[in-house]
């Protein structure tokens, strides 16, 4: 036997990287629906780089662990509660590198603040570890954190009400717009679908207006990134990166993409 063909890689080790792209591929597509309740299929294709039928194949798959349900010409989720019950979503999200920006988040919040929490997945891992900063007000939109900080005497929660979205179990429309603009706070707490270049992009335009709304009323704005969202894309602009107090990702984030915020003065902090 040749030394070329002893050292051909093995057909199962090409599969079980392609077993390994795929699931991260899905686990993305989760994210990015849990970020704008929806996409279509089109979009996806252009977001991951790959075509409509590879989208359609992991769309399938998706839908057969009653995950996402299929619409015309695009996937939406299903049921939020059930997929954050998937055990390798919720591992897939506790990631080491996402824990530490949380972290740093919570130690920056000092008690008897006013506090704006958006209804982001991010944001939402910070809720176990809020009660031990008490006493707190909380402003948000989300379901989910009212749920959350509910049994928490020492937490005063406004949630602001509106048009109820199904899909990000918060929010959203001009009655919660207007509620918010008769509130104040000393921070709030977001993240968002995309960073592009110096730009913060989300994927859906009602969330883009309440995050704007939201960010207007709070004396400090803290926007929480991991290193996956420094990426090309995003559809809405949300806003400048430099209308941020600060921005908190992980070390992972590539060193030229750390070099060119640092450089344009974007106050950008590694967890």
């Amino acid at each position: 036997m040749s030394d070329d063909i002893k050292s051909a890689p093995s057909l199962d080790g090409f599969s079980g990287i392609k077993r390994q792209n795929l699931k991260s591929r899905q686990q993305q597509i989760l994210d990015l629906l849990f970020e704008q309740g929806n996409a279509s299929i089109e979009f996806l294709a252009e977001h991951f780089d790959v075509s409509r039928m590879t989208i359609h194949r992991d769309a399938h798959a998706l839908a057969s662990q009653g995950l996402i349900d299929k619409i015309h010409g695009g996937i939406t989720l299903k049921n939020r509660a059930r997929t954050e019950k998937n055990v390798a979503y919720r591992q897939h999200r506790a990631a080491n590198l996402k824990k530490t920006i949380i972290q740093r988040a919570v130690s920056m919040i000092e008690p008897g603040q006013v506090i704006i929490l958006d209804d982001s997945t991010t944001v939402a891992e910070m809720l176990p570890l809020l009660p031990a900063r008490a006493p707190l007000t909380v402003i948000t939109n989300a379901v989910g954190v009212v749920q959350a900080l509910a049994p928490f005497p020492g937490i005063k929660i406004i949630c602001l009400g509106g048009d109820y979205s199904n899909s990000r179990n918060a929010f959203f429309g001009l009655v919660c717009e207007q509620a918010a603009r008769s509130l104040r706070a000393n921070v709030m707490f977001m993240s968002t679908s995309v960073i592009s270049g110096d730009t913060a992009f989300q994927n859906d335009q009602d969330v883009v207006k309440v995050k704007r709304a939201l960010m207007a009323i709070a004396d400090d704005s803290v926007l929480l990134v991991d290193s996956t969202k420094f990426r090309q894309g995003g559809l809405h602009r949300l806003t400048s990166l430099s209308e941020f107090s600060r921005i908190l990702t992980d070390s992972q984030i590539k060193p030229e993409t750390l070099s060119e915020l640092e450089t344009a003065g974007i106050p950008i902090e590694i967890c």
